[in-house]
């Protein structure tokens, strides 16, 4: 065996070791972060039906306050960096401190999450999740005795593990945590654990909780997508979605930018998000109060005026706006998508296309990959949430609307590209451990 054949047998060697420990290390990853999945639904659950009596008359627009409040009590006492979006938190580790997180911040983003979610604050569950399982892998990472490089590595299984088991969508998961990161780039070495890791994640929450679907609509059994009709139908779909997206960006980042010149206290501010929230609600409808996610199932079984779905999206960006730009803990995923569905609801309303489900289907993926930049997970996140029929349409709105957004996204603490990344000097400036 000569020197070529030997080296050969020796990187094939490597490779396999690296498969084998890094397939272990995901599936640890993606069972532990599944399992924490489980515990935050379960808490919220169990916090939502703690406060269903008070949903009635004018309390039911009080709440949020209250909510609200607690929740930056609880982030500004013990944890700030659990405060606000989740997944910008997790991003930021990752590109700035090696993943870094402390553990204190898991246990804290789920108290405060379920206080703002609960008490009926327009946040996500996605974002909390992120965050919570970007935490649990590091530390994961850390009591194996990773080194540096592989322990920010782990925390993009953490990533695509907790997109993977809350939107009951592995594939998409698995993607969400390369794409994530960056607006014009992907960790491309990183997807195969980052899919180990959200498979393992979705089996462990599908398992215990029952649910392997996060919707139960899907498009019209005859629908057939018809590039005559659809494909010029769907370029201005995506545009309409790429503006409305903008336009969500920016009402989120003014409120985040008066948020952080405020000297008031943490708790006050988050308390007058809470207030904002219920003046929106009782101006728009209670609809836009809690995660929002069973208004796509009602918008596809109901019919509603063309006057109440822009009423409804209006109110929905307002009231995600104030929750999350003010610093209470929570996510921007979840509402992202459903006001793309609203959005979508009206657009088909608007045009009369025949079947507004794939509308609604594609406008939220569509909305949501244009306002955090992640055109490829929302494409895949249409087909296994909606089916594979809206799987064209969908990749038309998504790439679009990426495109129109640009720049801009919901997601502050995302780099351009790996580049930017390796060249920035205080990728180095904080101690690792």
């Amino acid at each position: 065996m000569n020197s070529t054949q030997k080296r050969s047998v020796q990187l094939t060697y490597r490779s396999f070791l690296y498969i084998i420990r890094w397939t272990a290390l995901a599936v640890l990853v993606g069972g532990t972060v599944g399992l924490a999945a489980v515990a935050f639904i379960g808490a919220l659950n169990w916090g939502i039906d703690a406060l269903e009596p008070f949903r009635r008359g004018y309390l039911l627009y009080l709440l949020p306050a209250v909510g609200l409040g607690l929740s930056g009590i609880i982030t500004s006492t013990l944890a700030p960096e659990a405060a606000g979006s989740g997944v910008d938190a997790v991003i930021r580790a990752y590109n700035r401190r090696w993943g870094k997180m402390s553990i204190i911040t898991a246990p804290v983003k789920l108290v405060a999450s379920v206080c703002t979610i609960a008490f009926g604050g327009s946040a996500g569950r996605v974002g909390p999740t992120v965050q919570m399982g970007g935490a649990l892998a590091y530390w994961v990472g850390r009591l194996l005795g990773l080194n540096l490089r592989d322990s920010r590595k782990v925390v993009i299984c953490g990533i695509g593990a907790a997109f993977g088991a809350i939107f009951t969508a592995p594939l998409a998961g698995g993607v969400f945590g390369g794409e994530i990161l960056y607006r014009d780039d992907v960790e491309y070495n990183n997807l195969f654990i980052s899919f180990i890791s959200s498979i393992t994640a979705f089996f462990v929450y599908s398992v215990l909780l029952g649910k392997d679907r996060l919707f139960a609509f899907t498009p019209p059994p005859n629908y057939t997508f018809l590039p005559y009709r659809d494909i010029l139908y769907f370029v201005m779909i995506g545009v309409a979605i790429g503006v409305m997206s903008l336009i969500f960006v920016k009402c989120l980042s003014g409120v985040e930018r008066l948020s952080d010149h405020s000297s008031l206290p943490v708790w006050i501010r988050t308390s007058l998000g809470g207030v904002m929230t219920g003046i929106t609600a009782i101006i728009a409808t209670p609809l836009i109060l809690g995660t929002g996610v069973e208004v796509l199932e009602i918008l596809t079984v109901e019919r509603m005026s063309i006057a109440f779905l822009a009423l409804l999206l209006v109110g929905k960006i307002a009231a995600t706006s104030f929750a999350i730009g003010s610093g209470a803990s929570g996510g921007l995923v979840g509402p992202a998508l459903v006001m793309g569905g609203i959005a979508g609801a009206l657009l088909a309303s608007l045009t009369g296309y025949p079947a507004p489900v794939v509308v609604i289907a594609a406008a939220s993926v569509g909305f949501l990959g244009s306002a955090g930049h992640i055109p490829i997970a929302t494409t895949i996140l249409a087909a296994e949430l909606f089916g594979m029929e809206v799987l064209k349409a969908a990749t038309i709105v998504c790439f679009i609307g990426s495109w129109i957004a640009r720049d801009d996204t919901m997601l502050r603490e995302s780099l351009v590209s790996r580049a930017v990344l390796h060249k920035a000097p205080y990728h180095f400036d904080d101690e690792p451990f």
